[in-house]
This record gives structure tokens, sequence and C-alpha cells, in this order.
């Protein structure tokens, strides 16, 4: 099967449109678009996003988007690193690591706070 990646570039690229042109048609940054041609989901910000994007690319070069995101579902079957829990792509692996580094941090400074509440008592 196609990746979703190459059917939106080769699709494009007969039509004779740069990325260019649809990066200010749909307002989605080159670095996202191109990300999108390269299948480099983890670029993406997430399966919302990359739909939206999808539907907005394919609109912009005269394509059905209905039909380009069955094909991008059908391309999430093919690729690897399900997320048993919910069964599609994870998104955002080393986004990941910040959220937690992030909470982490935040329930230390609820702890130090709490402790020299408590001291000064």
């Amino acid at each position: 099967m196609e990746s979703i990646g190459s059917y939106l570039k080769r699709q494009r690229e007969m039509r004779k449109i740069s990325l260019e042109e649809i990066a200010q048609t749909t307002k989605i940054s080159l670095k996202c678009l191109a990300a999108l041609e390269a299948d480099d989901l983890a670029a993406l910000p997430g399966e919302v996003f990359a739909k939206g994007f999808i539907r907005s690319y394919a609109r912009a070069i005269g394509l059905n988007s209905d039909e380009a995101l069955l094909q991008f579902e059908e391309y999430l079957k093919t690729v690897a690193s399900p997320d048993p829990r919910k069964g599609h792509v994870r998104w955002l692996r080393h986004g990941g690591l910040q959220l937690k580094s992030w909470v982490v941090f935040v329930v230390l400074m609820v702890v130090v706070v709490v402790a020299a509440y408590l001291s000064s008592r």
C-alpha cells in the first residue's frame, strides 16, 4: 500500500503545485507539510492535527478530503508502534518524556512548599 505522504506528494506534483503554495493556502507550516509528505508522523503535533492537515492539504490540491482521510486510516493500520491500550499510533513519543518531567517538577515543588509551611509552624 502506498503511504499517505507519497500519495499526497504524487498528487501534488501531478498538479504542478508547490509545497509553498499549499502552505500559503492552508496556513500549515512548511515543516509540517514536509513531515507529512515524508511520513514522519512523529514530527507532527498529534493524530487530530495530522488528520486536519491531510484534509486541508487534499482540498488545496483538489482531492476528495474524505478519501484522503480513509487512505490515511488504512496507512495507519500498516505502520509500526501501535499503542496496545488504544489501538492507534503513538504520537509525540519524545513529548511524553517532557510532560512526565514537568509533572514530577510540579509535584516536587508542592512537596517543598508544604514542607516549608509545616516546618515554619
